[in-house]
C-alpha cells in the first residue's frame, strides 16, 4: 500500500555532529600536490625554529613537522644537528614517507652560555631536494624577561571544524617596565586575541592574551606564541581529530502497520538500498553510517503485519554531510 500522505510530507531530518577518537585515517583520501620536477619534496612546518631567551641549562621543546609534498615517496637516510645546543628527538631511520604523508620530530633547546645562538637541522634524502636544512636559534639568559603562565600550551585533542582556547597571562616580575612591541605567531591553527601591541607592562603587572586552536587536518600539530620585545616564546602543540556525522530522520506515524523501512542512496534517482537491519516499530531512526562530504536521499515505506511494504516515500529528503 502506499505509505500515507502524513508520511510523505513530514519525513524529515536534522544533522548531529559528535567527536569520535581513533577513527580510520584510511576513510579520508589523501590527494598528493601536483609538484613540478624542480619543486621541493621535502618541507618543514613551521620554516625555522626560533627560541626566544631560555634560562642557561634549562631546556625549551618546540614541535616540527617534515612532511613529503611530493608525489612519490621519500627515504629520510639522515638527521644531524650543527650545535650541541640543540637537540631532535630520535627518528627511526631509513625513514620512508610516503605522498603526502608527514612525521613529527621535537627539537629541544639548552643554553650552554648567556648569549644567542643559533644552527641548523639537516635532513638527507632521495627527495627532490637531498640535502634539506631547518634553521634554528635563541638566546641563553639568567633571568626571565617575562613570566608565563602556563609555560607550555597544550589543546589536546580538538575536533576539526571546531576551536579550542587557552588564557596565557604575560607578566613583568621586575620592578621596572617593559615594552611588549608584538605578538608572532607559527603554527597551522593556531591564533591569538590579545590587547593592542605594542603594550608597556610596569612592574608587576600583567596581561592575559587568548590562544586558540583551530586545527586544519588530523594529527598532531606544532606552534609557537613569540612576544617580541621580551624576546619569549610559548611552545604550542594540539591534535586535531575527525569528526563524525549522523543523520537522524523522523516522520509521521501510518496506520494499521506493524513498523517501518528506511531507504538510503547517493543519488536522488539512483538505486535505494534498505539501511535498518530490522523492522522498525517506531518513527525515528539514526544513520550512523554517513562519511563526510558525501550528499545522501532518503526514503520511507511502512509495512503491515502481514508483511505487505509501502511504496518509497517521495520526494526523498536530501542531506549533505558537511
Amino acid at each position: 500500500m502506499r505509505l500515507p500522505q502524513s508520511i510523505l510530507q513530514y519525513l524529515s531530518v536534522r544533522t548531529v555532529h559528535f567527536l569520535t577518537i581513533g577513527i580510520a585515517i584510511a576513510l579520508f583520501a589523501m590527494v598528493p600536490v601536483r609538484v613540478g620536477a624542480a619543486t621541493p619534496q621535502l618541507t618543514c612546518a613551521p620554516t625555522s625554529l626560533r627560541f626566544g631567551k631560555v634560562i642557561v641549562g634549562q631546556t625549551q621543546t618546540l614541535l616540527v613537522t617534515l612532511t613529503n609534498s611530493g608525489q612519490t615517496s621519500v627515504t629520510v637516510s639522515g638527521m644531524s644537528v650543527s650545535n650541541a645546543q640543540f637537540t631532535t628527538s630520535s627518528l627511526s631511520l631509513p625513514l620512508v614517507l610516503p605522498a603526502g604523508e608527514s612525521a613529527d620530530v621535537s627539537v629541544s633547546f639548552t643554553p650552554a652560555a648567556r648569549n644567542s645562538t643559533e644552527g641548523t637541522i639537516q635532513f638527507s634524502s632521495n627527495a627532490s631536494n637531498p640535502t634539506f636544512r631547518l634553521w634554528v636559534g635563541g638566546a641563553g639568559t639568567n633571568s626571565e624577561v617575562l613570566s608565563v603562565s602556563p609555560a607550555v600550551v597544550s589543546f589536546g585533542p580538538v575536533p576539526i571544524g571546531t576551536s579550542s582556547t587557552a588564557p596565557v597571562v604575560l607578566t613583568n616580575t621586575h620592578s621596572w617596565a617593559i615594552t611588549l612591541s608584538a605578538l608572532q605567531m607559527t603554527g597551522s591553527g593556531f591564533s591569538v586575541t590579545s590587547p593592542a601591541f605594542p603594550l608597556t607592562l610596569a612592574g608587576g603587572q600583567s596581561v592575559t592574551v587568548t590562544v586558540a586552536f583551530a586545527p586544519q587536518s588530523a594529527g598532531l600539530t606544532g606552534g609557537s606564541l613569540f612576544v617580541s620585545g621580551a624576546y619569549l616564546n610559548v611552545p604550542l602543540t594540539g591534535t586535531g581529530t575527525q569528526t563524525a556525522y549522523s543523520v537522524n530522520l523522523f516522520w509521521n506515524s501510518a496506520p494499521d502497520v506493524a513498523g517501518y523501512n528506511v531507504y538510503r542512496s547517493t543519488a536522488s534517482n539512483g538505486t535505494y538500498s534498505r539501511i535498518n537491519s530490522t523492522l522498525d516499530p517506531g518513527t525515528a531512526y539514526t544513520d550512523g553510517t554517513v562519511v563526510s562530504g558525501q550528499t545522501y536521499y532518503y526514503a520511507a515505506t511502512s509495512v503491515t503485519s502481514s508483511g505487505q511494504e509501502s511504496s518509497r516515500s517521495t520526494p526523498p529528503v536530501q542531506v549533505a554531510i558537511p
